[in-house]
């Protein structure tokens, strides 16, 4: 026999909104492709899927796993990078700003050194 308990004091209403990086990386694979003029079939090809395959991971409706995109990055000459959650907005600023560095002028205290060593 099951018994089931119910605390709703244990388990929040909804579960935590994750990031929408099924909605980016989709999107971010259909525009690198089309902006090197590259095909489904191309890509496809050398990703070994089907077009069919690659088109519904670009228009969000199958969703891939980590494997598939590696190959489907593989077959543009891209790399997929695991980043810490915490330094992902820096790195998509710096994507976002085409490779342009911002650099912020050090406070008085971290500019002045008192060490003489």
């Amino acid at each position: 026999m099951y018994e089931f308990i119910r605390n709703d004091e244990h388990f929040p209403a909804s579960p935590p909104k994750l990031p929408a990086m099924h909605s980016f990386i989709p999107s971010a694979i259909c525009r690198y492709r089309n902006q090197r003029r590259l095909t489904l079939e191309n890509v496809s090809g050398i990703a070994g899927m089907s077009v069919q395959h690659l088109s519904e991971i670009e228009s969000s409706k199958r969703d891939p796993r980590l494997s598939s995109i590696e190959r489907i990055a593989d077959a543009m000459e891209l790399a997929v990078l695991l980043v810490p959650e915490n330094n992902a907005p820096d790195i998509r600023r710096y994507i976002a700003s085409q490779g342009r560095v911002f650099t912020t002028t050090p406070s008085n205290k971290e500019a002045t050194h008192d060490d003489p060593a």
